[in-house]
């Protein structure tokens, strides 16, 4: 027979974990109130110890101004019967059962780092889901103001002093109760605290165990007895240090999750394309969902949080499940995966899913087998989980190795650490226990928070780069493209070239002849960004070498398709050549390209491949005069396509063929002739219109014998 008893304000032989025992002093002044109320000198009764003696197997209680552990032997066995509270039961054949809890205040702490395994740990794995404490004392004197002080069970409970109801945790029969590690108080009616010997039940209810030995089930640590103000006092006592442990919680495990996340999610908010800083965000502010409601409800003296909002909380905690497996994919550059992220999609959701069915439908279930069949389910529902999470570390080494090993760190030490804790089954020393689970803890957003810094660092680094060769391309491709247009008498010329982004793939050439006229070409190379800008200036230089060549259109055309069939890696480049000699006579040619339009009207071509897509590809040219006022305009097809916002509406062929017939008249204040439209204008109301490429546009006006057009 073990008895312990327990001074009221001195706190002895509390253990606490490494970041709890420093973080304790910076909290201290919190404790001082309550040390201050505690420490108030006793009676000289309650000075002395009660001395411990057992009579007629009954624990023997001598009350005073302390409080006394019940450890036991008390007397167990699993199964469910109410006959079981009443006093004169005989309960000899029941197992002994002694509580392996240090006592107070480890045992009323919801935290304590020495506690009673529960029924599971006393050999009772695997039992049904009831549990009966029987426990006989016998009290030395009456009193008028007897408590028991119950800390954590697992989970629901009800406690009978001589067969009378005294109150309890939880509903049984509701097969779920959220935890509350609350020391509860519960008091003895005078009429029941009579001299003599009594009857101490608990009425346990636990879920059902699925693995043999685990550790819960039941009384978690010792009951106490307590006369006079000891009662009350230890209750706030044990808030107070409770109410420490939870800041200490918050400041240590939920606020650096909290605060990583948020980070995170600025980061993805500056860059959007990289939705990894998202799901990384998101899976670490899911994880502290449920212990942010604890922390907040421990601070309160009675506790609002119950079942509902609980199992809420939890199912959001759940939802990391997903979360995790999008960002480790994202992290791993892995998301150009579609078979995996429908993997990723299907095994995060039936994780998420079945997790949240038991959380939230757990208190519902009625029966044991169902109950542990769904529980057991929750465990089934990693395994899918974990298989995405081997494939993508898998996939991840081979494509990234030495970064990938870097990403992947600290999950692996974190698993490697839960499979061998797991694997021990509580052999571990308890101080290793407490050394590696802090150490973890604190690690675990610092490494987050390390690896998300690091991938910005480089994605910031490689967009500078970038940045600077698309600025060198710009510069490159606006040599290529020239601002001002070479005027030949006989003609006027306008272009205009508005790229979609930095760099584009449309590209013209107006090149002088030397017999009079000159030559127009103008071409769209299928992509955008760099690679199309490289494509580019590899066209325009190979144009200005055939053109020292040729003035034939066609012959420009084919011997161009010659130059980039198999320089391109993919895709192809849309061309039109047109020559204008002196006496009005234009020659055109055209590989893919939009026909040119002739004063309003598209000018009928035959069709032709791109070029770069067949080498032996050869054109054909047409001729057609033009007259005095007469107008050409070439245009790419980023006109055309350009595409409204409100109700997704082409600017089509039809809007430009009449804006090239509407012309637009001079000011009233001037009264002169008409103007026709100019390229600017074109190219600018196909932009407003809404841009989706590059659009570019050339006009070619017969001016031989016409006086000169407005500037």
């Amino acid at each position: 027979m073990r008895l312990i008893f327990v001074k009221c304000p001195p706190i002895q032989g509390m253990h606490v974990s490494i970041r709890r025992l420093w973080f304790a002093f910076l909290l201290l002044p919190l404790l001082a109130p309550c040390a201050t109320a505690q420490s108030a000198p006793a009676s000289d009764s309650s000075r002395n110890f009660p001395i411990a003696s057992a009579k007629n197997g009954a624990q023997q209680i001598v009350l005073g101004n302390s409080a006394q552990a019940l450890m036991g032997p008390w007397k167990f066995r699993t199964g469910d019967d109410l006959a079981w509270a009443q006093p004169g039961f005989n309960d000899t054949a029941w197992a002994d059962y002694t509580l392996q809890a240090q006592g107070w205040p480890e045992s009323i702490l919801p935290e304590r780092n020495e506690y009673d395994p529960g029924w599971g740990g006393h050999g009772y794995g695997g039992a049904p889901s009831y549990g009966w404490y029987r426990i006989h004392v016998s009290l030395g004197r009456a009193s008028s103001s007897l408590s028991l002080l119950v800390p954590t069970v697992d989970s629901a409970y009800t406690i009978y002093w001589d067969g009378h109801k005294l109150g309890g945790y939880g509903d049984p029969s509701r097969r779920w109760a959220y935890l509350d590690p609350r020391t509860q108080m519960f008091l003895v009616p005078s009429s029941l605290a009579s001299a003599g010997d009594h009857v101490l039940a608990v009425r346990a209810w636990d879920m059902p165990l699925v693995f043999v030995g685990s550790h819960r089930g039941g009384l978690r640590g010792a009951p106490l007895l307590a006369d006079g103000a000891t009662a009350p006092r230890i209750k706030q006592l044990a808030l107070r240090l409770r109410q420490l442990n939870l800041a200490v919680t918050a400041a240590t495990e939920v606020l650096p999750c909290l605060l990583v996340a948020l980070i995170s999610l600025l980061l993805f908010f500056y860059n959007r394309k990289h939705r990894e800083y998202l799901w990384a965000g998101l899976t670490l502010m899911s994880l502290p969902f449920s212990d942010s409601l604890v922390v907040l409800d421990g601070f309160s003296a009675t506790g609002w949080l119950k079942e509902a909002p609980f199992f809420i909380a939890n199912a959001l905690s759940a939802s990391a499940f997903l979360f995790s497996l999008l960002a480790l994919q994202w992290l791993l550059a892995l998301e150009d995966r579609p078979r995996m992220r429908a993997a990723n999609l299907i095994a995060g959701s039936l994780s998420f899913l079945l997790w949240t069915a038991f959380t939230l439908n757990g208190e519902w279930i009625s029966s044991v087998r169902a109950y542990s069949f769904l529980f057991t389910a929750t465990e089934i529902s990693l395994l899918p989980w974990l298989a995405c999470l081997s494939w993508m570390a898998v996939a991840g080494i081979r494509k990234l190795r030495r970064e990938a090993w870097l990403m992947l760190s600290p999950g692996a030490v974190m698993s490697v650490w839960a499979l061998w804790a797991f694997l021990a089954n509580g052999r571990l020393p308890t101080l290793v226990v407490i050394v590696v689970n802090d150490v973890l803890a604190l690690l675990m957003p610092a490494s987050v928070l390390a690896i998300l810094i690091y991938r910005f660092v480089r994605q910031w680094r490689e967009h500078q780069r970038i940045e600077g060769e698309l600025q060198q391309a710009q510069a490159v491709q606006a040599l290529l493209v020239p601002e001002r247009l070479p005027q030949t008498p006989g003609y006027r010329v306008e272009g205009t070239y508005l790229p979609a982004s930095q760099v584009g793939g449309d590209f013209y050439q107006v090149l002088p002849l030397p017999e009079g006229g000159l030559m127009v070409v103008l071409g769209d190379v299928s992509g955008k960004g760099l690679r199309a800008a490289m494509v580019v200036s590899m066209a325009v230089g190979a144009v200005r070498a055939i053109a020292k060549e040729t003035a034939e259109p066609a012959e420009i055309l084919t011997r161009l398709n010659r130059e980039l069939t198999g320089n391109l890696k993919s895709g192809f480049v849309t061309c039109l050549c047109a020559r204008f000699d002196a006496d009005g006579k234009v020659t055109v040619a055209n590989a893919g390209h939009l026909p040119p339009w002739v004063n309003g009207k598209e000018f009928a071509m035959p069709g032709a491949l791109p070029l770069g897509m067949l080498g032996e590809q050869g054109y054909e040219s047409q001729s057609f005069q033009m007259n005095d006022g007469d107008a050409i305009f070439v245009m790419s097809d980023g006109v055309v396509e350009a595409r409204s916002e409100q109700d997704g509406q082409l600017f089509g062929f039809e809007r430009i063929s009449d804006l090239l017939k509407a012309d637009r008249l001079r000011g009233e204040a001037l009264k002169g002739p008409a103007k026709p439209i100019t390229a600017a204008e074109v190219a600018t109301a196909a932009q407003a219109f809404g841009q989706e490429d590059d659009i570019s546009v050339l006009s070619v006006t017969r001016t031989a014998n016409m006086k000169a057009l407005l500037a």
